[in-house]
């Protein structure tokens, strides 16, 4: 039984980790503005501090996913060290696979600025975000996740979506193991 919970914990944290993702980019993005929302991402987000800026964001979406697991999971101390180191393993490989992407999630980050916003936003936006104030405004936004109040607002969120995870997981495992018996069967 405890192994059970343990396997059931473990995708739930799976599936809560694989949720980051990027928008639909648009092929038609003029070229002016993909110019300057380039230069807003370069001015926002300088490369010296991209990979510490994702690392933080990560960070606290893995501790807040993992609290979430621990407590609704009623998993004992062992199943919670075995839960921990299980997630410290993957949480490291996932940050090397991370670094890689960096480049292109900034790439992509411009390129949905470019589709989002018009030309004349882009220019607000760059004169904004290289003023000291726009510069820090963009570099410590992604504080925001671990700032007390944000993340018990967020916590209490993820208790309660993760709650539904939890309880359809079972009727998850039980089509899976259903739709296997049946390819079984059909070969």
């Amino acid at each position: 039984m405890m192994l059970s919970k343990i396997r059931i914990a473990a995708g739930a944290l799976a599936l809560a980790l694989a949720g980051v993702s990027v928008p639909a980019l648009s092929q038609d993005s003029e070229p002016d503005r993909v110019a300057l929302a380039e230069q807003i991402v370069e001015s926002a987000y300088p490369v010296e501090v991209r990979e510490q800026m994702f690392m933080a964001v990560v960070d606290q979406m893995e501790a807040q996913t993992l609290q979430t697991v621990k407590s609704q999971m009623g998993l004992d101390a062992d199943a919670i060290a075995v839960l921990e180191r299980w997630q410290a393993d993957v949480s490291r490989e996932q940050r090397v696979i991370l670094r890689k992407h960096i480049p292109m999630l900034i790439d992509a980050w411009a390129k949905s600025y470019a589709t989002i916003f018009s030309k004349e936003e882009l220019e607000d936006i760059l004169a904004f975000v290289r003023t000291d104030t726009g510069k820090s405004f963009m570099l410590r936004s992604t504080d925001l996740l671990s700032e007390p109040a944000f993340a018990a607002a967020n916590q209490a969120y993820m208790d309660e979506a993760m709650a539904v995870t939890f309880e359809h997981m079972p009727d998850l495992m039980d089509d899976l193991i259903a739709g296997h018996e049946e390819e079984q069967a059909g070969e």
